[in-house]
């Protein structure tokens, strides 16, 4: 499994987990806040799901945060590929 499916399938499953709803359907294109409903406490439960399974920080930029799933999955994809050129 490359860095992008494993992005992929973490995202998916810290969304279910940060919404508690294991039948939670979204695709690439959906926007977190807007389409899927996140707010500020989810996104947290979500960012704090995905730097458990990074083991280290998520790294989003405060500025810049991840707008769709996409979006998220990209960002997890990066550190995967970070995490591997330090190793």
């Amino acid at each position: 499994m490359n860095a992008h499916e494993q992005a992929q399938a973490a995202v998916h499953h810290s969304l279910r987990v940060a919404f508690d709803n294991e039948e939670l359907e979204f695709g690439p294109t959906d926007r977190l806040q807007h389409d899927l409903g996140l707010d500020s406490m989810t996104f947290l439960h979500l960012a704090l799901d995905l730097e458990t399974f990074l083991q280290g920080p998520l790294g989003e930029q405060p500025d810049q945060l991840p707008q769709t799933v996409s979006d998220l999955v990209d960002l997890v994809t990066r550190r995967l590929e970070d995490r591997s050129h330090v190793a």
